[in-house]
C-alpha cells in the first residue's frame, strides 16, 4: 500500500471510502485512525480521564467528530460506561463494543485486545479484562489506559499485590521524559499506601503531585497515608491546601471531601462533618456511585458517633430504590443496601441481599456483609457482630480501599460493644489500637470496655485525651 511518510501509513478496511492511517499516539503506541487530529483528540481523551477532568466526555466527542469510525473511541466510549458503575449506562455499552469490533477489522492486535477486553468486561468477566490489558502491557508497557485500566480492576477486586506488580512489570518504561510519568506515579503510590508501605507511599505520591498538582488520584493517596497513620492534622492540610487543583475534577472531587470528614471525624469534630456533609458533600444532583458510597458511609460513622443525621436517609434511599436490581460490584451494593436499611426500607433492603447471594461469588460476601447491615440497623447486634466476624476474612475482596473497609470494622466493633460481648470488644479493640495507635475514638472506646470489665482504664483514657483535637 502507499505511503503517507515515516509517521503514516495508508491503508484500506472493509469500507474502502475511509482511508485509515496509522499514527503514534502521545505515548509512542500505533493508533488506526483517519488521521493525526483524531489521535491527538484521543491523547487528549485519555490524559483528561488520568486526571479525572471534568471535560473528558467533551474530548472523546471531538474524537469521534474527528473519525466516526476510530476503533479506540468506540472502545474508550465503552470502557468510560462501565466505569461509571450505573445499570442504564453498562446497557449502552453494547452499541460501543458492535461499533469497535466493526472498525477492528485491519486495527492494530493492540487495538483488537482492547476490543476484547471490552467484551469480557461487559460480560462481567473482570479476570479476562484484566488478562487482556496485562497482554497489553507486556508488548505496550506505555498504554498508560490498559495501565489504568487493570489498576481500576485490581482495586475492586481487593488485590493490592496485583496492583502494584502490574506497575512493576511496567516501570522501566516510564520515566519523567515519557509524557503521563506522574499519572503513573500517582497510581503507585496509591498501590503502596494499600499494601502497607506508608513511606514509600508518601515519597512516591508528593513526587507524583510536584510533577503533576492536577492528578486528584496521587493527592488522595497522600490523603490515605495520612488517615491511616492518623496524621489527622497534616492531613487535612494536605487536601486544603491543594484543593484549588483537585476541586477542578469531576465527581472524584467528593471523594477528597469525605477523606477529609474522615480526618475531622478522628479529631471527634462531628458537628463540623455534618456541616461539610451538608455544604460540600451531598450532592442532590448526583447518582454516581462513589458520591452514594461516600454519603452512605459517613452517615453510618456519624450514627456510631452517637449523631442523630436526621431525614438525611431518605434522599439517598430514593436514590438507590431504582438501581437495587443492578448489581455492579458487591461493594457498592453493600452501600445501597444501608442506605435502604437507613430510611427504614428494610424489605427492599432484603431483596436486594437476597439478589446478592443468588449472585455469588464476591457479592456472596457482600450479601453476609448486607445482612449484617441490616441486623445492625434492626439492633439485632448480636447477629450483627457474628455476620460481620465471619465475612472479615473476606471482605477484602469486594475491593474498595483500607479506609472505605474499615467502616465494616466499626461497625464489627460497634456490634460487638451493643450486643454485651465485653470480651471480645475488648480483644478487638486492643488490636485496633495497637494497628492504630494515634486514633482517638478507638482508644475512647477501648477505655469504656477495660471500664465495663473493670480492668485499669486510666492509661487508654489518658491517651483518648491527648489525641483528641491532634
Amino acid at each position: 500500500m502507499g505511503g503517507g511518510g515515516r509517521k503514516f501509513h495508508l491503508f484500506f478496511g472493509r469500507d474502502n471510502a475511509v482511508p485509515r492511517s496509522r499514527a503514534k499516539d502521545r505515548w509512542g503506541n500505533p493508533v488506526t485512525a483517519a488521521g493525526g487530529e483524531a489521535v491527538r483528540h484521543l491523547d487528549d481523551t485519555v490524559t483528561a480521564y488520568l486526571a479525572l477532568a471534568r471535560d473528558t466526555g467533551e474530548h472523546l466527542k471531538a474524537t469521534l467528530i474527528a473519525d466516526p469510525a476510530m476503533v479506540m473511541a468506540h472502545v474508550l466510549r465503552g470502557y468510560f460506561f462501565l466505569l461509571m458503575g450505573s445499570g442504564p449506562l453498562k446497557a449502552r455499552v453494547l452499541k460501543s463494543l458492535e461499533a469497535a469490533a466493526a472498525a477492528a477489522e485491519g486495527a492494530t492486535p493492540r487495538e483488537q485486545a482492547h476490543v476484547q477486553a471490552l467484551r469480557h468486561w461487559l460480560a462481567d468477566d473482570a479476570g479476562k479484562a484484566v488478562a487482556a490489558w496485562e497482554a497489553i502491557l507486556a508488548e505496550s508497557p506505555r498504554d498508560v489506559l490498559a495501565l489504568r485500566l487493570a489498576h481500576h480492576a485490581y482495586f475492586y477486586a481487593g488485590a493490592a499485590g496485583d496492583m502494584r506488580a502490574s506497575l512493576d512489570r511496567a516501570a522501566k518504561a516510564w520515566d519523567e521524559s515519557v509524557p503521563g510519568y506522574g499519572f503513573v506515579l500517582g497510581m503507585r503510590a496509591f498501590a503502596l499506601e494499600e499494601q502497607g508501605e506508608l513511606a514509600a507511599a508518601e515519597d512516591t505520591g508528593r513526587q507524583a503531585v510536584g510533577i503533576n498538582p492536577d492528578d486528584p488520584w496521587a493527592v488522595h493517596a497522600v490523603a490515605h497515608v495520612m488517615e491511616t497513620a492518623d496524621r489527622h492534622g497534616e492531613g487535612i492540610a494536605w487536601i486544603d491546601d491543594l484543593q484549588p487543583y483537585w476541586s477542578k475534577a469531576n465527581n472524584f472531587r467528593y471523594h477528597l471531601v469525605w477523606h477529609r470528614a474522615l480526618l475531622q471525624l478522628d479529631r471527634g469534630e462531628t458537628h463540623a462533618v455534618l456541616i461539610e456533609y451538608d455544604k460540600s458533600l451531598w450532592d442532590a444532583k448526583s447518582d454516581e456511585y462513589l458520591d452514594l458510597c461516600n454519603d452512605v458511609s459517613l452517615l453510618l460513622r456519624l450514627e456510631m458517633l452517637g449523631v442523630d443525621v436526621g431525614a438525611r436517609w431518605r434522599p439517598l434511599a430514593e436514590k438507590v430504590a431504582e438501581r437495587t436490581d443492578e448489581h455492579i460490584l458487591a461493594f457498592i451494593d453493600c452501600h445501597f443496601v444501608a442506605a435502604l436499611a437507613g430510611d427504614g426500607r428494610l424489605k427492599a433492603a432484603r431483596e436486594m441481599v437476597a439478589g446478592m447471594h443468588a449472585k455469588g461469588g464476591a457479592f456472596e460476601i457482600g450479601a453476609a456483609v448486607g445482612d449484617a447491615l441490616l441486623a445492625h440497623r434492626e439492633n439485632d447486634h448480636r447477629r450483627a457482630a457474628k455476620l460481620l466476624a465471619d465475612a472479615r476474612p473476606d471482605i477484602v475482596r469486594m475491593g474498595g480501599s483500607h479506609a472505605q473497609r474499615d467502616l465494616f470494622e466499626m461497625m464489627l466493633i460497634d456490634a460487638t460493644v451493643k450486643s454485651d460481648d465485653r470480651a471480645g470488644a475488648k480483644a478487638l479493640l486492643a488490636e485496633r489500637t495497637a494497628a492504630k495507635p494515634n486514633d482517638p475514638w478507638s482508644w475512647r472506646a477501648y477505655a469504656r470496655a477495660l471500664r465495663e470489665l473493670r480492668e485499669p482504664a486510666v492509661e487508654a483514657e489518658a491517651r483518648a485525651d491527648e489525641l483528641a483535637g491532634s
